[in-house]
């Protein structure tokens, strides 16, 4: 008899697969365009199949890739452009700061400037009010010996109250500016008491100088269009445009990389039982894989160009023709403000040769009827005029003294003015921006 041997293959009825990932990797850009990728890649996979050589087993690889634009997106002004209008706009705030404390500084100056006025008229009234009982007691001592008649009297008595009610006005006026004035300087609450209960004395006098120191128009304009912030503020805003147009422009370019590639590669795994022989220099594990790649046994380099022509942009066309228009927009708003600033620096020079005109004449008024005055006070004194006559020059003379304070005051405003238009007023008060911006 023999004996039959047999034997049976068992075979699985489903692929099965069991795969872990660990990957990593880094990006960075750099100014000119260039973009560097590093990839550390691993896959450690399960199979039972029996055409696989190794189960489980571990691929890995480790790698990095540069790409260099050679047009679209080349340069540092192109890939820079957002941090450069980042800049810029923290220019344009703080120049915003600026033009604010010029604004505030210009309204505080003739503020001020209507505080210390109306506090001179104050005095000038005080002082008509001085002369007013004076001219009292005298006529009343003339109407008592029987030298005048007693309707003098009580023309100069009505003098007295009429000098005496614009006095009152005069420092209802004055405080009514110290409450504007409190509300501007202040930072306390409007609450507070001592706020409220404070006196603002005005510590200067209204100077207007001999002579007017000022400099040729030309020399002014320039000065108002290198300081003045809103123009500068223009400046920089067509500045953003044309960067914004230049990206704009760059993406219409075709799309040219030059691209680097270097690669290490690795595996390792145990020997599948279903496979048949299999190398033994791939037998290992983890450890054999970055063995692998450390030592370089299996690199990968690679270089060449990537091109990309879209046969027509409809989207960067947009982007630039927007781009243009808004550098056309604000070309045109800087034109505007350049025009306003020379407008502003004219009239402010207009406004202070009205203003010192005005104040000459006010002065030659003051004179002349101060001497008219005198000449009726004279003739007063001895008898040949009445107090009617005193009552009226006082009264003219009271008006010019008035009419001398508006225009010391107008002076003064058209000089701010002037500051303000040519952008040196926080340096022709002594406002330190630091200091402003601390709130001191």
């Amino acid at each position: 008899m023999g004996r039959v041997l047999s034997m049976r293959t068992h075979l699985a009825s489903a692929l099965a697969t069991n795969t872990a990932l660990f990957n990593g990797g880094y990006v960075q850009g750099f100014g000119p365009g260039t973009q560097l990728n590093v990839g550390y890649n691993n896959s450690r996979q399960t199979l039972n199949s029996s055409r696989t050589l190794y189960s489980p087993y571990t691929s890995s690889n480790f790698g990095f890739t540069v790409t260099q634009p050679l047009l679209r997106g080349f340069g540092l002004a192109m890939n820079r452009r957002f941090i450069r209008i980042a800049k810029n706009e923290k220019r344009i705030a703080d120049l915003l700061l600026r033009q604010q404390l010029i604004a505030t500084v210009y309204g505080v100056v003739r503020l001020y400037t209507d505080l210390v006025a109306l506090s001179e008229d104050v005095k000038v009234k005080e002082e008509t009010l001085a002369s007013a009982e004076k001219l009292y007691s005298d006529t009343k001592a003339r109407v008592d010996e029987g030298t005048q008649a007693p309707i003098e009297l009580t023309r100069a008595n009505a003098q007295v109250f009429g000098i005496r009610q614009d006095v009152i006005n005069a420092r209802g006026l004055l405080e009514e500016q110290e409450a504007i004035v409190k509300s501007v300087i202040t930072r306390r609450s409007s609450d507070d008491i001592d706020v409220l209960n404070a006196r603002v004395i005005p510590t200067d006098s209204i100077d207007v100088p001999e002579k007017d120191e000022i400099r040729p128009i030309q020399d002014l304009l320039a000065e108002g269009f290198a300081n003045r912030p809103d123009l500068r503020q223009a400046g920089i805003q067509i500045d953003n445009s044309q960067i914004s147009l230049e990206g704009a422009r760059n993406n219409l370019l075709p799309e040219i990389d030059l691209v680097g590639v270097a690669q290490n590669n690795a595996l390792a795994g145990q020997p599948n039982p279903l496979a048949p022989s299999v190398d033994p220099t791939f037998v290992g594990g983890y450890a054999s894989a970055l063995e692998q790649l450390v030592t370089r046994k299996y690199p990968t380099y690679g270089i060449g160009l990537n091109f990309n022509l879209p046969l027509r942009n409809r989207i960067a066309q947009a982007d630039v023709a927007r781009d243009e228009i808004q550098v056309r927009q604000t070309q045109i708003r800087f034109e505007q403000l350049r025009k306003q600033a020379q407008l502003e620096v004219e009239d402010a020079l207009v406004a202070m040769r009205r203003a010192r005109a005005s104040y000459e004449a006010a002065l030659q008024s003051q004179a002349l009827q101060q001497e008219s005055l005198e000449a009726e006070q004279a003739k007063f004194d001895v008898g040949a005029s009445t107090s009617f006559f005193i009552i009226q020059y006082q009264s003219y003379l009271a008006q010019a003294r008035s009419t001398v304070v508006v225009a010391k005051s107008a002076y003064l405003k058209a000089r701010a003015a002037l500051e303000r238009a040519v952008g040196s007023i926080l340096e022709d008060n002594h406002v330190i921006i630091p200091d402003a911006i601390r709130g001191r």
